[in-house]
């Protein structure tokens, strides 16, 4: 059984789903803006326009959220349950934002990453879709195998270990930035990025600390 019982859970499943559908929508539309930004052939023109396909998936992963949101108000939950599926929810569309904000800051800057930093960039940009991919099905189980997900977390952890995976590549990266021969307001502007870009995968790291907190919160 676990907390959620068949007849209450469908429409809330769909409604969640369909909001995390749309916030990978996002993070997809995001990672190819990040592709783009390492490539030296890309013009001011095509990031805009990649830009502008990132804002339109958070826009729907906005407008996903209110749904999800909404039918709860047709669920026999406890007032806990809600508060944490919304949670849940909201951290999940917190991704969104953070992909929508920093092509927005990039495009706004005229920025670019130096060609010498796409192979790292495009990694993190690998693994926080591998992470994603977990982190949905981890939001899966949730409802369908509640009980499985209790006694074993694994999942959670994996989504963790890839988290570590960005930091250890992020922190590579400061200590190259700061070792160039560049300006120092420089170096901080493609730290900066670098910073926003890895963000993400702390998101999603949150979003699993969340769902765990839900489980040892249910365990006997």
């Amino acid at each position: 059984m676990g907390i959620f019982s068949k007849s209450n859970t469908s429409k809330v499943h769909l409604t969640i789903l369909e909001q995390i559908k749309d916030v990978e929508g996002c993070l997809v539309s995001f990672n190819n803006f990040m592709k783009a930004a390492v490539n030296p052939n890309t013009d001011a023109e095509m990031m805009r326009a990649l830009a502008e396909s990132v804002y339109q998936m958070e826009s729907a992963a906005d407008r996903s959220l209110r749904a999800m949101i909404d039918s709860l108000n047709n669920v026999a939950y406890l007032p806990a349950t809600r508060s944490e599926l919304i949670e849940v929810a909201a951290k999940c569309d917190k991704i969104a934002n953070k992909c929508e904000h920093t092509a927005e800051m990039m495009v706004l800057q005229h920025f670019k990453f130096p060609v010498k930093y796409a192979d790292q960039i495009v990694k993190i940009t690998e693994i926080t879709k591998e992470q994603f991919s977990i982190l949905l099905s981890a939001i899966g189980k949730m409802f369908s195998q509640f009980d499985e997900l209790l006694k074993d977390h694994a999942i959670l952890d994996e989504i963790r270990d890839l988290e570590s995976k960005v930091d250890e590549i992020e922190m590579a990266l400061y200590e190259e930035i700061y070792s160039q021969e560049m300006g120092l307001g420089e170096k901080i502007q493609i730290a900066g990025f670098v910073e926003m870009l890895c963000d993400v995968s702390d998101i999603m790291e949150d979003v699993a600390d969340k769902i765990q907190i839900m489980l040892i919160t249910r365990k006997a």
